[in-house]
């Protein structure tokens, strides 16, 4: 031995110590030995979290977590199947937020509902052109009243009458002198389609006048009137008035037919309503 140095063999036996042939020890915190499982040492892990890598199974190792999930909606759900899903369309439940208002955003489209749609409270409708169904009377017949009764004699509905110009009526007034046992025409073409409700003729002389209507080149005769010898005028109303269509030159023609030798001035006026 040189300056108290000696070579020290460690081993548990007379081989040399190696990966297998180690020597036995035994772990302790200083109270307590190491606890020891199957060859594993035992571990207790405080305030850390272990990474967990590798691939799971749901049958075998279910994983239940806490979490808020954000889910990119896309356009299409021809892909989607599960609990969630209904004939290739995601089921989703609406709820409002916490002011009470539930808002559908439409993105500039149209939002379309099947089915029916149960409303408890008002809607308000804003819109420019609201398509809705056809109305009928049968099933949106609208009450007319002054109030919120029923109309009747004791509750009329008040009516102002305007200051207005009156559109549409036709007084036509033409006058002629007729030689003797000839005849001459008063006209009126009809605009759109015209109600007759009255002529009025006087003359001279003996006169026979003659209602006309139709078609211009089918004219039908709707009454006849006569003026005796020593002049005078009469007026013929008509209750309903006669209905004048405006197909092939609607027109009105009062023929003034001059039953004296002489010439005979004669007067004639169709009144009416151009509707």
């Amino acid at each position: 031995m040189a300056d108290n140095h000696f070579a020290t063999l460690v081993s548990k036996d007379s081989s040399a110590n190696a990966v297998a042939n180690p020597i036995f020890t035994q772990l302790s915190d200083g109270t307590a030995a190491v606890g020891i499982t199957s060859g594993s040492l035992d571990v207790n892990l405080t305030n850390t979290s272990v990474a967990v890598t590798g691939t799971f199974w749901q049958t075998t190792q279910p994983v239940s977590i806490a979490a808020t999930v954000n889910v990119d909606i896309q356009d299409s759900w021809a892909g989607l199947t599960g609990g969630g899903t209904e004939s290739g369309a995601l089921r989703v439940t609406i709820a409002n937020d916490s002011t009470g208002v539930l808002s559908i955003d439409d993105n500039g489209s149209s939002i379309t509902v099947d089915g029916s749609v149960g409303i408890t409270g008002s809607v308000t409708v804003t819109a420019s052109d609201l398509d809705i169904r056809n109305l009928t009377l049968a099933d949106d017949a609208v009450k007319i009243s002054a109030n919120s009764s029923v109309n009747s004699v004791s509750n009329p509905i008040f009516v102002a009458l305007g200051s207005g110009a009156i559109t549409g009526e036709v007084h036509s007034y033409d006058t002629s002198t007729v030689n003797g046992n000839t005849a001459d025409n008063h006209d009126y073409t009809v605009v759109t389609a015209m109600l007759v409700k009255s002529i009025i003729v006087a003359s001279s002389g003996a006169l026979k006048a003659e209602l006309q209507v139709g078609p211009v080149a089918t004219l039908v005769t709707k009454a006849v009137l006569f003026i005796p010898k020593v002049g005078g005028s009469q007026q013929v109303d008509f209750d309903p008035p006669i209905e004048v269509p405006v197909t092939s030159t609607g027109t009105v023609r009062i023929i003034r037919t001059n039953r004296e030798a002489s010439s005979n001035d004669v007067y004639s006026t169709i009144i009416g309503i151009d509707a």
